[in-house]
């Protein structure tokens, strides 16, 4: 049994790699999980490595397979040892997989939180918009209320007082309605941003234009010349070339 040895270094290389990819990816997962600095970008990437690590060792795990099964016979002696490592390196998948299921749950997590603060933004905006309103139209109330005390009263004559009523209400009402369409305005999702009812269904489209068309070949505009015509009249145009050249 000469070739005995070299198949079970090989098998013991094949469990060994595995092993070092299994711990290099836990690292990942470690790192995944406790860096709270990750971007989502990187986040992407280190999933992505996670991935390609795991593809990694299920091609192993096909190779080992395959080995054990064809050697079956002949491994009879560290079938033993070989099985120990198995389930030793499957316990190790196993805690691999819950590691992923935290994961998935973290990213799912996060999103969520991410949806709420959202949530409570919009809400909050909303909120302040209408206060800001509010406050306008006390703004606008409470001169107008003492203006027509001071009338009522006599110290204000009624020229004075429906001139600066008038100019009061022009005021209020530019400010009062401009936040109100703002308000009327904004996005159902975003409430910084604004909704101006673009449908981009209803963009007309130019049918006559092409992805070949040259504009260079126009000549119906004025000052537009091709080949000879732009040449004067001591001068030869070369197609080659594409230049007027001297006779």
């Amino acid at each position: 049994m000469p070739d005995l040895p070299d198949i079970s270094e090989n098998n013991e290389q094949i469990l060994t790699d595995i092993q070092s990819l299994q711990q290099m990816e836990q690292q990942l997962f470690n790192s995944l999980e406790t860096n709270t600095r990750l971007t989502s970008l990187e986040q992407q990437q280190l999933v992505e490595k996670i991935n390609q690590i795991s593809n990694m060792r299920v091609n192993l795990y096909q190779t080992l397979s395959g080995v054990n099964n064809f050697f079956e016979n002949a491994l009879n002696s560290s079938v033993g040892t070989l099985k120990e490592q198995t389930v030793a390196i499957g316990i190790v998948e196993s805690e691999l997989n819950h590691s992923k299921k935290r994961l998935e749950m973290l990213e799912e997590e996060k999103n969520n939180k991410i949806r709420l603060v959202e949530i409570n933004d919009y809400y909050g905006d909303k909120y302040e918009a209408h206060s800001q309103l509010m406050k306008t139209i006390i703004f606008i109330l409470v001169p107008i209320i003492i203006l027509a005390i001071l009338n009522n009263k006599g110290i204000l004559p009624n020229i004075i007082y429906y001139i600066l009523l008038v100019i009061i209400g022009s005021i209020g009402a530019y400010y009062f309605w401009s936040q109100f369409a703002s308000i009327l305005m904004r996005d159902n999702m975003n409430y910084r941003e604004y909704d101006w009812g673009f449908d981009a269904s209803k963009v007309p489209t130019n049918t006559n234009t092409t992805s070949s068309a040259d504009p260079w070949l126009n000549t119906s505009g004025i000052g537009t010349c091709i080949g000879q015509a732009c040449c004067s009249t001591n001068q030869t145009y070369d197609t080659t070339a594409n230049l007027c050249l001297s006779s």
